[in-house]
């Protein structure tokens, strides 16, 4: 076949949900390679059922993925050819695909990539926001401290961000962009390419009052709009007053002071260090008012 190279890794993309979003490409190279490895051996097994593929699957997974590349290497190395394959959609985007794949190449072998189907950018196409340029995170830190961090440094860079969430997390995740973000618009995606797939855009207050009333379930892409236009708000475009606003509703939460500091320093392009002298100059007029 024309697409066959020996000591060859090939990173195929696979659907995302529905079965008819893989390429002939792909199909002929799942077909002729010697071994796919993959993130989920059942998942990839009922694929090649329904297209009348038989080549044999081993598991490479994050929990499996130091064990597994000698292995696989040591296939390539006797001249065979292997497939990656992620759980869904493109390998290493957000999966332990980009480990074999920077071994592979350490070792000199030919990596060929095998585009097709992409939750974050299938989310990209339909999101119509305003300016191209975008930053693929991935997913969040699991815990919140370290999101609300991260989320900071994104904040920072006033692009607009593509995300992936599991339902558990996702009502705590759309609470920190907010806080952090600010009520921005944002797509948030569900299920896309399968049979509930849904889409829908809106400012971040408004899916996390729907998820209180009912709580999400499949997988999720949201995609965040950036900074408005001309970038963060910064120096003296934002008034101590509207700090103060918004500063009230993250204290009522529970936020400590310096959290909110950065939280909102980050928001408006500001340095913490202003922000906290702020909220502390308020509370203190606060006191001598009692």
């Amino acid at each position: 076949m024309s697409h066959r190279h020996t000591n060859s890794l090939f990173v195929v993309a696979t659907p995302i949900g529905n079965l008819e979003d893989i390429t002939l490409r792909a199909l002929e190279v799942l077909k002729d390679v010697d071994l796919i490895a993959s993130e989920n051996v059942g998942k990839t097994r009922n694929l090649l059922k329904h297209y009348g593929i038989k080549t044999t699957v081993t598991s490479y997974r994050e929990s499996n993925s130091r064990r597994a590349v000698p292995g696989l290497l040591r296939l390539l190395e006797s001249g065979k050819s292997l497939a990656l394959v992620s759980e869904a959609g493109t390998p290493g985007m957000s999966d332990p695909g980009r480990d074999l794949v920077r071994e592979v190449m350490k070792r000199g072998f030919r990596v060929t990539p095998i585009p097709g189907a992409s939750a974050a950018i299938a989310a990209v196409s339909v999101s119509a926001m305003e300016e191209p340029q975008f930053i693929f995170e991935g997913f969040l830190p699991r815990r919140g401290s370290k999101r609300r961090k991260r989320l900071e440094e994104l904040a920072r860079t006033g692009l607009q961000l593509v995300l992936f969430e599991a339902p558990h997390r996702l009502l705590e995740c759309l609470k920190d962009m907010r806080d952090v973000l600010g009520d921005r618009e944002c797509l948030v995606a569900r299920e896309i390419t399968k049979m509930y797939e849904q889409i829908e855009k809106a400012k971040i207050s408004h899916f996390i009052e729907k998820l209180e009333a009912n709580p999400p379930r499949g997988e999720f892409v949201i995609m965040c709009e950036g900074a408005p236009a001309g970038g963060p708000v910064t120096g003296e475009e934002i008034s101590s007053e509207q700090i103060l606003k918004d500063a009230g509703r993250l204290e009522a939460e529970g936020r400590k002071k310096r959290d909110i500091a950065k939280a909102l320093a980050a928001r408006y392009g500001l340095k913490t260090g202003r922000v906290y002298d702020i909220l502390v100059k308020s509370t203190g007029r606060r006191r001598k008012g009692d």
